[in-house]
């Protein structure tokens, strides 16, 4: 299926979205831009991958970056059922993608929840659910969201933590995960199925997180750096995935626990599963 193969043009969205302030930006500083948010080499992957959309998209992206999978787990998978699958979020646009990529063949309506800035790859919009997660939320997005909950043909993936791991406790992982996904468990009848993404972005990335926090910028400048570590840090890598058993959605009904609490249980479940038959780090 040929699509729009919209190219990404960083200083046509500035110029469009912020007006007042284009005219102050110097050229030379939108040349850098684009050079750190490998803009020249994600266009080429659109132009290569003009006749792709969605998971043949991912797929295709996956090949021309030399990214491989050890995956666990899929016999976990009912052969029916809605599901909310669950993850980690070590890699902040590129795990994304890869769970299209495995799961986007099996389920012809998969749903990934991310950052609407990722919706500039038209390609994938198709599996893209985006939501703001620096400002307020649209409307349209929310009931997009909320109507995807509710159909009975779509399956969903979801990254509780909101946004992209990080450097805490001397180890690279999630903030605390959101209460919604509880919520919205209990609320679609949906079980739940966790699973644990085994990778890393680059020590530049975590030194700039680090930094921020440092200074107490409210910004997450992280996300400029996002882009680079699609293209370059996950390229010729290996990523292992594990797929978890599902949970039933009954499960979080228990009032022992609050929403919150049973939330911080799945984060600790899908962190067993990285500790139980451990696939490969990403890697060489």
């Amino acid at each position: 299926m040929s699509y729009d193969a919209k190219l990404i043009d960083l200083e046509a969205v500035v110029r469009n979205k912020l007006p007042k302030h284009y005219a102050k930006v110097p050229k030379w500083l939108f040349r850098f831009a684009e050079w750190l948010i490998c803009q020249k080499e994600m266009n080429q992957t659109i132009t290569a991958l003009r006749d792709c959309e969605g998971p043949d998209f991912a797929d295709g992206m996956c090949r021309r970056l030399n990214v491989r999978y050890n995956v666990q787990g899929m016999e976990n998978i009912p052969e029916v059922g809605r599901f909310i699958f669950v993850s980690n979020h070590p890699l902040g646009a590129f795990d994304g993608i890869s769970y299209i990529n495995i799961l986007g063949h099996r389920y012809p309506q998969f749903k990934v929840i991310v950052n609407d800035m990722l919706m500039y790859i038209v390609a994938l919009q198709p599996n893209f659910l985006p939501v703001n997660t620096l400002g307020r939320q649209k409307r349209e997005d929310m009931e997009a969201v909320d109507a995807a909950y509710n159909d009975e043909n779509t399956q969903l993936l979801t990254f509780p933590a909101g946004f992209c791991s990080r450097f805490i406790g001397g180890k690279i992982q999630d903030i605390e995960w959101k209460k919604s996904v509880i919520t919205q468990a209990i609320e679609s009848r949906r079980d739940v199925i966790p699973m644990y993404f085994d990778g890393r972005n680059s020590l530049i990335f975590y030194g700039l997180e680090w930094f921020r926090r440092v200074l107490g910028m409210k910004f997450n400048i992280g996300l400029i750096l996002l882009p680079r570590q699609m293209m370059k840090t996950a390229r010729n890598k290996t990523f292992g995935i594990r797929i978890g058993h599902p949970i039933p959605w009954q499960t979080f009904t228990d009032k022992s626990r609050t929403p919150h609490e049973w939330a911080q249980w799945l984060r600790e479940e899908c962190y067993r599963l990285g500790t139980t038959s451990q696939p490969p780090r990403g890697e060489e």
